[in-house]
């Protein structure tokens, strides 16, 4: 009689354990470049290159199509669309997968900030992939991989990489 009235309890319990991992890894993901902000150069190329740079939010992480605004240094502003989200390899500096969420550039932007461009002389920017990294002091940084490939990137190795920036998130 005792061990009937103590079954749903321990399948209850057992339940929790198996299960609670994967509802806490369910949870809603969220990351800096989805918050409406500024944020200011941590790297010699963003501040050379972009100088800093406004997003305009976009709460829906991942959803491919949701749009997103950035604005550079200089008032140049091009609108993003959303290709998804991977965990793979994003960070150049390190070999640690990490969640990074890869956007399609509406235009390239031109002329930024010094008459510098995202690809340099090597063409034109057609992808931004945002990352969450860390600076060799522990620091957290929002990372900004730019692609000038026609095909949008599967992780940091992918071809047409053409700079790298590296942006303060206090």
């Amino acid at each position: 009689m005792t061990l009937q009235r103590s079954y749903p309890v321990a399948l209850a319990i057992l339940v929790f354990f198996i299960c609670g991992p994967v509802w806490a890894q369910s949870a809603t993901e969220h990351h800096v470049w989805q918050n409406k902000r500024k944020f200011e150069p941590y790297s010699r190329t963003a501040e050379s290159i972009t100088g800093a740079i406004r997003l305009s939010g976009n709460p829906n992480f991942a959803s491919r199509g949701s749009k997103m605004t950035i604005t550079f240094e200089n008032g140049k502003d091009v609108e993003l669309g959303s290709v998804g989200a991977s965990w793979r390899e994003w960070d150049e500096t390190d070999d640690k997968m990490t969640t990074a969420e890869v956007f399609k550039i509406s235009r390239d932007p031109g002329a930024l900030k010094n008459g510098n461009t995202l690809c340099g002389k090597s063409g034109s920017a057609r992808y931004i992939v945002f990352l969450e990294k860390l600076s060799f002091g522990n620091t957290p940084l929002l990372g900004m991989a730019v692609f000038g490939s026609k095909k949008a990137p599967h992780n940091i190795n992918s071809q047409g990489l053409c700079g790298t920036f590296n942006y303060s998130t206090d």
